[in-house]
C-alpha cells in the first residue's frame, strides 16, 4: 500500500512557510544534482507559526528526525543537504532540517483508474490529479519516490509511514492516493 506525503500541519494552528529559498536547484526531478550544493542554504520563513517536519514549496525541507525516521525503514535515495531556516520575525536560525532531493522518479499512476488532466496532453510531470491510483507493480516496491506524471507528489510505502508514526512525528497527512488531490 502506497501513500501521499503531505504536510498541511495542525488544523488549529498557522505553522512556519518557506518565504525564500535558492531556485539554482530543482528540487522535483527526482535525480541526483550534477554539481551539488556545497555550502549551507539559507531559507527564510515567514516567522508566523509553529515549525512541521516538512516543507514543501521550490524547496524540499525534512526535519532531521523526520529523515532518520524515513531511513530507518529502509529508504536509501534521499540526497540531504545541510540548511539554516531563519525565522524572519524573531531572528531565530532551525538548524535541525536538511534541503532533500528525493532520487527517484517513477510513473507509477494507473491512469486508467486515476481522475486526472493533463494541461500538456500527456500525463507527465505536471498532470492534475482529483484522485490517482498507484500501480505497485510500477511502483517496483520502491519506499519513496516522486511521481513522475506529476513531480511534486510524493510517494511512500506503509512500511515509511509506520516508521514515521512509530518515531511519533506529528503533523504530517498520509493520504490515500483515491484522495489526493495534486
Amino acid at each position: 500500500m502506497y501513500y501521499m506525503l503531505e504536510c498541511f500541519g495542525p488544523a488549529t494552528q498557522e505553522r512556519q512557510a518557506i518565504v525564500d529559498a535558492p531556485d539554482s536547484f530543482n528540487w522535483s526531478r527526482g535525480k541526483p544534482f550534477t554539481t551539488p550544493p556545497t555550502s549551507m542554504l539559507e531559507i527564510e520563513m515567514d516567522g508566523d507559526g509553529i515549525m512541521v517536519p516538512m516543507f514543501n514549496r521550490g524547496i524540499l525541507l525534512f526535519s532531521d528526525d523526520l529523515i532518520s525516521a524515513i531511513r530507518s525503514a529502509g529508504v536509501n535515495n534521499l540526497d540531504c543537504y545541510d540548511a539554516e531556516l531563519l525565522d524572519s520575525v524573531s531572528g531565530e536560525r532551525h538548524k535541525n532540517y536538511k534541503a532533500v532531493n528525493i532520487v527517484g522518479l517513477v510513473a507509477a499512476a494507473d491512469l486508467e483508474k486515476s481522475d486526472y488532466s493533463a494541461p500538456s496532453g500527456t500525463a507527465l510531470i505536471d498532470t492534475d490529479f482529483d484522485s490517482v491510483a498507484i500501480d505497485e507493480n510500477k511502483a517496483n516496491n520502491m519506499l519513496m519516490f516522486r511521481m513522475a506524471e506529476c513531480v511534486s507528489a510524493i510517494v511512500i510505502h506503509e512500511k515509511v509511514k509506520q516508521s514515521i508514526e512509530k518515531a511519533g512525528i506529528i503533523h504530517l497527512d498520509f493520504i490515500k492516493p483515491e484522495k489526493w488531490i495534486g
